[in-house]
């Protein structure tokens, strides 16, 4: 009953546009040729070895599966309630309670090297790959080239592909084990190429593993949230919590949106900050309808992802570093709301 109505589920939820979807055309073997030489060229100038470059390159073919997968991602319909149904279920919050028991004693070490509080990085985990259970089979390097070749994001994914091979070249990761998904997204983490380079972390001292090593995997995890230069994390504070608008949130919501605002779209969506005592002046409340907490010092913003007619949060500084995780506020939400589950 379950998976049927999973099915059901799916296929109302999402729909894709069949134009996007045809069969991509292929290049003929002489496009792919003066194409895939022309980047072999590229790879050297940006240095990486003539060595590395040829042994990773040179059998390496196109593959429409990859660019399908690319174009024709469902256009979503779902709701933050049913993506939450699905996201922050009892198996994995069951598995991430358990994750921050068994590996106790490495994540406060690595919490307290970082200053984060362990139960984001295994939450960001929980959601990337259900704690290292779904990291993808993919070839690394057949999907970025793939990538890089399709007119779609070439510039981003020829990103992918030089640093992709920089790991191979800086003798990273053994040859072979650099896979993940279709996307490029390696490991636990689900790290691409580029981010991998910034801030994947070797914690126990015998390489940098990803895949196998949670000690690795929660450094890096660690590494990337507290890394950003323009917002730091605090320790000292959480990632947000959902809030009871006031009976008058038609008339003021506008009033409270951002003004001309910069990032992604869900960091645009955030509101104007205000301090904690501001927002209860408005009227906000904690779900329960308790008064927020006293903290005049503290940043908060208001977000609604589904609207005014949705649920909606009183975000701080960590939310927009778990948005630069995954910018949609379904996701950091999913986040933020399973880190409070798993460490309750």
């Amino acid at each position: 009953m379950f998976v049927k109505f999973l099915i059901i589920f799916i296929s109302i939820s999402f729909s894709i546009s069949a134009a996007d979807c045809e069969k991509p055309k292929m290049p003929s073997d002489e496009e792919w040729k003066i194409w895939l030489n022309n980047i072999k060229l590229e790879a050297i100038d940006n240095g990486i070895s003539k060595e590395i470059v040829e042994k990773n390159l040179n059998d390496v073919k196109p593959q429409s599966k990859i660019i399908m997968r690319d174009r024709c991602q469902p256009e979503s319909t779902i709701t933050l309630e049913e993506y939450l149904y699905y996201r922050v279920d009892k198996s994995r919050i069951i598995a991430g309670k358990n994750m921050l028991r068994e590996h106790k004693a490495v994540l406060e070490e690595i919490g307290k090297h970082f200053d984060i509080q362990p139960r984001f990085i295994v939450s960001i985990l929980g959601m990337e790959s259900f704690y290292g259970r779904n990291q993808g089979k993919v070839n690394t390097i057949q999907a970025v080239t793939t990538l890089a070749f399709d007119r779609r994001r070439s510039d981003f994914y020829k990103k992918q592909l030089f640093a992709a091979l920089e790991i191979l070249d800086k003798n990273l990761v053994p040859d072979g084990k650099l896979k993940g998904s279709w996307g490029g997204a390696v490991g636990m983490t689900q790290m691409i190429p580029t981010t991998f380079l910034e801030t994947a972390f070797d914690w126990d001292g015998d390489g940098i593993d990803i895949w196998n090593s949670y000690p690795d995997a929660f450094a890096s995890t660690a590494n990337y949230l507290t890394s950003l230069n323009d917002n730091p994390w605090y320790n000292n504070s959480t990632w947000g919590r959902e809030v009871l608008p006031p009976s008058n949130i038609e008339s003021i919501y506008e009033s409270l949106q951002q003004i001309d605002p910069k990032g992604c779209g869900a960091v645009k969506r955030r509101s104007k900050p205000k301090k904690l005592s501001e927002w209860s002046d408005i009227g906000f409340t904690k779900i329960n309808g308790d008064p927020l907490p006293k903290r005049n010092d503290l940043e908060a913003r208001l977000i609604a992802p589904d609207g005014l007619n949705g649920r909606m949060f009183i975000v701080y500084p960590n939310y927009k570093n778990i948005l630069y995780y995954n910018c949609s506020s379904y996701y950091a939400v999913s986040v933020g709301l399973l880190s409070d589950k798993i460490s309750n």
